[in-house]
């Protein structure tokens, strides 16, 4: 062979090995703010890896604009005044174009100033407050967009059910606390607009032990259905309740394993729970193929069971992507104008598609008990 074509040859086997130089395309960002440091940063753990399984799965198929995605996160830690400056760091260093956040309640107020003024769009998947719906979209914060049902929408379909069964009248208790007793109110509220006759309210004190005056009380009322959401006292309010002997059938936000743990085996068998509901917006009974692809993904990475906070998170990840792609470009004012245009389908059933409030309204699941073990026995 000629020297000038073993050059060649050399040259070429050379190029073939050396490494591209071409740049890597710069990823679409998307904003997270949540909790990941203090006592409850297990919560915002959860959403995070809610996030980052939908990214990978985005990510697999492709990205968005044919780039990666990439989450950019600012731990709040529960406190407004460490979660105005981390959500500013997002908006003014990492140029976030929208952001997911802020599960901590207070954050979440805090911070709706913060992305009006910078015209970002914030996705509000996990602070349930119907504040923030009232506070969204015509006539209001135009960049706020809430994906979670509010606790106006859970008590309203709970009541639904419960007219559906023909219930009459209800009486209501709710642990202390601004979540808490937003719940208590919305269902009482929601029994009214149905018709039914809200016969009391009481007040159950957090981390309570015996809950028989409380009982009592509600019990001189005899309502038709007891509405609870006992948050830390759920095992003692329901040892009481078994320990009381009324048969009042119960509803309300509950986790039933706890009550289920709570009482006796005997009163368990008698059929004592047997009435027993609850209404969650997320569980990973759902008997959908889509939602169980996620409970098993989410296991098979994290070894844990997803909870409400990881589901809507990582469809929220999702939303915002499928708002980029229709936009064709990730600027802030092109994601909000394509989150208010949203039809995306929910895994839960039904699509992402806001209202005037940019509020989406996703089904909520009953849950009962079948053969003992707690199930889904309606969709509302």
């Amino acid at each position: 062979m000629p020297r000038f074509a073993l050059m060649l040859v050399s040259l070429f086997g050379a190029a073939a090995v050396l490494p591209s130089t071409a740049p890597a395309a710069e990823p679409v960002r998307i904003g997270i703010t949540t909790i990941l440091s203090g006592p409850t940063a297990d919560r915002g753990q959860s959403e995070q890896y809610g996030a980052q399984i939908a990214l990978n799965q985005i990510n697999a198929a492709g990205g968005v604009l044919g780039r990666p995605v990439e989450a950019f996160y600012a731990d709040n830690a529960c406190k407004p005044d460490i979660g105005v400056p981390a959500t500013k760091r997002l908006i003014e260093q990492q140029h976030v174009p929208v952001i997911i956040g802020a599960l901590c309640t207070p954050v979440t107020h805090a911070i709706q100033p913060v992305v009006q003024t910078a015209k970002v769009p914030l996705v509000i998947a996990t602070s349930a407050g119907q504040d923030f719906v009232d506070a969204s979209g015509a006539g209001g914060n135009e960049y706020l967009f809430k994906t979670i049902p509010s606790e106006v929408d859970i008590a309203r379909g709970l009541i639904r059910f419960l007219a559906g069964k023909h219930i009459r009248s209800v009486a209501v208790a709710a642990e202390t606390g601004g979540f808490p007793q937003a719940n208590a109110v919305a269902f009482a509220n929601a029994a009214k607009d149905a018709g039914m006759t809200v016969t009391g309210v009481e007040t159950i004190t957090p981390n309570s032990t015996d809950l028989a005056a409380t009982l009592d009380k509600l019990k001189a009322g005899a309502p038709d259905e007891l509405l609870i959401m006992p948050g830390s006292s759920t095992a003692a309010f329901f040892r009481t309740y078994e320990a009381s002997g009324w048969k009042v059938p119960i509803a309300g936000r509950v986790d039933i394993g706890v009550a289920l743990g709570a009482v006796s085996p005997a009163f368990r068998d008698a059929g004592g729970l047997a009435d027993l509901t609850s209404i969650a917006v997320f569980t990973p009974l759902v008997d959908k193929p889509a939602v169980q692809a996620f409970v098993a993904s989410y296991q098979a990475h994290y070894g844990l069971v997803p909870t409400q906070r990881s589901f809507f998170v990582y469809e929220a990840t999702y939303l915002v992507v499928d708002a980029i792609r229709r936009a064709h470009r990730d600027t802030p004012a092109a994601i909000e104008q394509a989150l208010k245009t949203t039809k995306m389908p929910s895994r839960l059933g039904g699509t992402y598609a806001p209202d005037d409030h940019n509020h989406a309204h996703t089904p909520l699941f009953v849950i009962g008990l079948r053969d003992g073990k707690p199930a889904v026995i309606a969709t509302e």
